[in-house]
């Protein structure tokens, strides 16, 4: 599997579990004025990467293709994986009809700021800056709302992108190649994956 895409998955995942938290991380995210007309916790959410610094993550979104979030299933592993201590905590520090900006802090010492704008009905745009080990790097990604959900896997891939193009055999056989503690992970992820082709 290329490097660039995890990279790409983990900041564009990491939005998605964030908006779409419970428990903790939801008590400040569910009284922002921005999603009252289309509520992000819910359905499938069209991902755009409009711009980013990072060349990888730009790399990593050409292969996705068209991407989408299932908040849904998102909504459900948070439950599953609660804590009471969450590794990250987020702080709204904006809070209107057009806009929300949040700053979430974690444990391992980064940090991250979203400054989220409201496009349209059904539009939103994610301006992000990630902050970790005294590097930088943004993007911004634009979710539009494409309605319910069309399958069980958080990411939907476009069957039709190089990703989901990719041979499953040939990409197992690398996992093969890792030693045996991170072989079952890498199986897994690559199982992910063609689940999430639709």
């Amino acid at each position: 599997m290329r490097r660039h895409i995890p990279a790409l998955l983990r900041a564009v995942l990491l939005t998605g579990l964030l908006l779409a938290g419970t428990g903790h991380a939801a008590a400040p995210l569910s009284e922002l004025k921005l999603f009252k007309a289309t509520p992000m916790g819910q359905g499938l959410w069209r991902m755009e990467l409009v711009s980013s610094d990072d060349p990888q993550m730009r790399m990593g979104a050409a292969a996705m293709g068209q991407a989408g979030l299932c908040m849904d299933v998102s909504k459900q592993i948070n439950k599953s994986s609660q804590v009471e201590d969450p590794r990250c905590t987020p702080k709204v520090l904006r809070n209107t009809d057009s806009e929300a900006e949040i700053e979430v802090s974690c444990k391992d010492g980064g940090s991250s700021r979203m400054l989220m704008t409201r496009e349209s009905e059904k539009s939103y745009l994610m301006d992000t800056t990630v902050s970790k080990d005294g590097k930088q790097r943004s993007f911004k990604v634009r979710y539009t709302h494409a309605g319910a959900c069309k399958g069980d896997a958080m990411m939907q891939l476009d069957k039709n992108s190089p990703m989901c193009k990719m041979d499953p055999a040939r990409m197992l056989g690398r996992c093969a190649s890792l030693p045996e503690s991170a072989r079952a992970q890498c199986e897994q992820q690559i199982k992910g994956l063609a689940a999430a082709c639709q």
